[in-house]
């Protein structure tokens, strides 16, 4: 399985699902991807199975001071929560087609 943004294809990682079809990861957007929307896109390689999102990258502000203000942990956990969506999508596509 491997993880892209779309607006300029970016790979953000590559990741294994085990014998259950679960798959777990984390992905960080680079500081120099553009603000803006883009899509997020989960595709299995073997499968072809493929989930997105819609996502927005707010503008990296300069660093003047430490505020305690970071946003990053909120995006790799919003982005951990989509890998996990997406690997529960993928197994109830994977039982359906057993079944």
């Amino acid at each position: 399985m491997v993880a892209l943004l779309l607006s300029k294809p970016i790979k953000l990682g590559r990741f294994t699902a085990d014998d259950n079809g679960t798959v777990e990861g984390t992905v960080t957007i680079p500081k120099w991807t553009d603000p803006g929307r883009h899509t997020f896109l989960l595709k299995g390689k073997e499968s072809k199975l493929t989930l997105s999102a819609k996502i927005t990258v707010r503008p990296n502000k300069p660093h003047l001071a430490d505020t305690g203000e970071d946003r990053s942990l909120v995006m790799v956990g919003g982005t951990a929560a989509l890998l996990a969506l997406g690997a529960g999508t993928m197994m109830a596509v994977r039982r359906r087609k057993h079944n």
